[in-house]
């Protein structure tokens, strides 16, 4: 089969209370975390994208906090990188938020695959996933739209695989490498923590920063620890993944991609900011 590396693109950063997207018990946790795209290379040369960053104006300041410098800036990014948007022929989109949709409109010349679901929904969304969403950097580009419905081999080697919750028509994408089956999550996991059975020590770090009023966790409390034992316990224990509109679907999804994946790739990660090449430089268990 088909071989491909992946190169996480950082493009910027929000500031935002992610603790509070992700899970009641740590809402205190205020990060700066990295928006990414992803760059899929063949061994021939070939390139594909995912996702698309955000622009700074479309998205709602007093929420994420949006900042980047001007070496972020996605047209540079991609030149550093080899990237001429203008070759590109496919772009996969694992769902219609701002922060993946902002610069779509640079690839002219490509075919955007996008879930059927996902287009649906995000064009009149639901209650806050509308704070997500900013349609006119996308509306323009829906005749390129390649609609797909649940999981879809895109072509030897890689796999979109449906994976809602964080939005109705949110997708994966599963890429094979020199090291088995690495999957880019998306917004399904923000985070290594959002796996906390395979990343406990990423899961404990993000809870201790949370809890009441921002104030850190001891995370030898009894009472602590006996919470945590409990959501670990619970039904889909240890799953921890963002969820802003369906907190059942995400858990499924997380449980479906966790068990599929050789390599995990989150959607905001900061330990990806220092893996250039996937799978080269990935060095978790």
């Amino acid at each position: 089969m088909k071989e491909y590396c992946i190169k996480p693109l950082l493009t910027g950063w929000f500031h935002m209370n992610w603790g509070l997207i992700m899970s009641p018990i740590a809402a205190g946790y205020f990060a700066d975390l990295p928006v990414f795209m992803f760059l899929i290379e063949g061994e021939d040369g070939e390139q594909i994208i995912v996702d698309a960053s955000y622009q700074h104006d479309h998205v709602p300041k007093f929420i994420f906090g949006p900042h980047r410098t001007p070496e972020l800036e996605v047209p540079e990014v991609l030149k550093a990188n080899g990237v001429d948007p203008l070759a590109i022929e496919t772009v996969i989109i694992t769902h219609l938020h701002h922060d993946h949709t902002g610069y779509l409109y640079l690839f002219e010349n490509a075919n955007y695959y996008v879930q059927e679901e996902e287009l649906i929904n995000a064009y009149f969304p639901m209650g806050y996933q509308a704070v997500g969403g900013y349609p006119d950097e996308w509306i323009d580009l829906v005749p390129r739209f390649r609609l797909v419905n649940g999981d879809f081999n895109l072509k030897e080697g890689i796999d979109l695989i449906f994976a809602p919750g964080h939005t109705a028509g949110h997708q994966a994408v599963a890429v094979n490498t020199s090291r088995g089956r690495a999957i880019i999550f998306g917004d399904a996991a923000y985070l290594y923590g959002g796996l906390a059975k395979r990343f406990p020590q990423q899961f404990y770090e993000v809870v201790a920063k949370g809890g009441v009023a921002g104030k850190e966790l001891d995370l030898n409390d009894p009472e602590v620890q006996e919470v945590l034992s409990r959501v670990f316990g619970a039904r889909y224990g240890g799953y921890f993944g963002p969820s802003i509109l369906n907190p059942g679907e995400i858990m499924r999804s997380l449980a479906k991609l966790d068990l599929m994946a050789d390599i995990v790739i989150p959607g905001h990660d900061p330990l990806l900011t220092r893996m250039k090449i996937i799978p080269d430089d990935y060095d978790l268990e």
